[in-house]
């Protein structure tokens, strides 16, 4: 099993470690963040996978209208709410004519700093931690903040590429056909556009977005300096996700 690869959580299609990706002298730690598409289908067994992770926090980057009609299956079991809506990842933001997936790559990197801040500062508190991160799909709004994570602590970006391309043979099949289905029933019309919007992963897409990234003066650590995660939440988050060779 690489490090992109699935794993088995009853309930979700697209669940995944950030651990395992090497960086310069050593690798980032399992077991620390994960990354996922929705979990409103838990079950019981579902339930009790993320139990024995011993998960602490959930954050949510979806909109109130998604949430309320997919909640998390969670309740009861004490995890830590923390929700960072993103609307450029919704099915509505979407389904407006001519956005394409870079533009809404775009859109979470230099319109929502204010989520990058708080989530980035969020994951480097050990009591956050063992957390997931997730939207509907955990493709786009999530793929964009995990790729964020795994450049801050070092990993090299075609790894990072790796990570966000591999999210599109987990959705397809059952999970794109209802995703579909949902479009419909909301009056939705699902073109060729949108449907790769919900169920694509194109490693070029996010190549261009990074190229824009590292463009900004000074680069990622510029660009986390402008968005509000300077060099000590850098910092904490590193010691919190790599492990040392």
């Amino acid at each position: 099993m690489t490090a992109s690869s699935a794993l088995p959580v009853p309930g979700t299609v697209n669940f995944r470690d950030l651990g395992g990706y090497p960086v310069p002298g050593g690798r980032t730690r399992s077991g620390v963040i994960y990354r996922s598409d929705a979990l409103h289908n838990l079950g019981e067994a579902g339930r009790a996978a993320l139990t024995e992770r011993g998960i602490h926090s959930i954050i949510d980057l979806r909109d109130e209208p998604e949430r309320a009609a997919m909640p998390d299956d969670v309740e009861g079991l004490g995890f830590q709410d923390l929700h960072h809506a993103v609307f450029e990842g919704s099915v509505d933001a979407a389904a407006t004519p001519g956005l394409g997936l870079g533009d809404l790559y775009r859109a979470i990197l230099f319109r929502h700093t204010d989520v990058v801040r708080a989530v980035l500062t969020e994951l480097a508190e050990p009591a956050t931690t063992p957390a997931i991160i997730h939207c509907t799909a955990g493709k786009d709004r999530t793929g964009v903040l995990s790729a964020l994570v795994l450049l801050t602590v070092g990993v090299d970006r075609e790894d990072v590429l790796d990570d966000y391309e591999a999210t599109q043979a987990n959705l397809a099949g059952a999970w794109a056909e209802h995703m579909t289905e949902m479009a419909r029933s909301q009056g939705i019309e699902v073109t060729p556009q949108l449907l790769g919007i919900m169920t694509e992963s194109p490693r070029d897409v996010l190549a261009s977005v990074l190229v824009d990234l590292y463009a900004v003066p000074g680069g990622l650590e510029g660009y986390l300096d402008s968005a509000g995660v300077g060099p000590e939440i850098r910092e904490r988050l590193r010691a919190l996700l790599v492990e040392r060779d």
